[in-house]
């Protein structure tokens, strides 16, 4: 089933090299006798608007079938929802012991725990990361004394290095 196409108005810039915007207002290609140059303006064919015509015989279907946005919504809920119980059941799988969560729950977003110091971590983090001159960049060197220091403290290296990224513009 091939589709055949009309060519419209011009839509060639006569003006492009000036700066400018300007088309020559042919309404529509006229086909020549021979070539591809329209006979009304002389552009090529390309330069003209293309219209796909489809045959009357052929049935086009719509590409999204939905009649509102409340449907496709509901449609990418019930989507979202399947997703959430399938990843439910294989951790019930792992853990045999868990309990049933209402759908409210399942529908909350899981954010990330945001980490939380003590005033004597953070104490101890301002004083260390002034001893390193506010960077972390090329201290390969001292990268074992910075994790056992972030163990006596209590963080993770990456939660340090994280601190650091964040507070050096209010204590440096």
């Amino acid at each position: 089933m091939q589709s055949s196409c009309l060519y419209k108005e011009c839509m060639r810039n006569h003006a492009a090299k000036l700066g400018s915007y300007a088309v020559d207002g042919c309404r529509e290609y006229s086909q020549p006798s021979t070539g591809d140059l329209c006979a009304a303006c002389g552009c090529h064919r390309s330069y003209h608007r293309r219209i796909e015509v489809q045959p009357s015989g052929q049935v086009t279907r719509a590409r999204f079938p939905f009649t509102s946005l409340r449907r496709v919504k509901q449609l990418a809920r019930l989507k979202w929802k399947a997703a959430a119980e399938d990843r439910e059941e294989q951790e019930e799988q792992e853990e045999e012991d868990t309990e049933e969560t209402s759908t409210e729950e399942r529908m909350t977003v899981k954010r990330r725990r945001k980490s939380k110091f003590t005033a004597e971590q953070r104490e101890a983090m301002r004083d260390y990361a002034a001893k390193l001159g506010w960077t972390l960049k090329d201290k390969r060197a001292v990268r074992e004394e910075i994790s056992i220091f972030c163990e006596r403290i209590g963080v993770t290296r990456y939660l340090f290095k994280t601190w650091v990224n964040n507070n050096k513009k209010f204590y440096h």
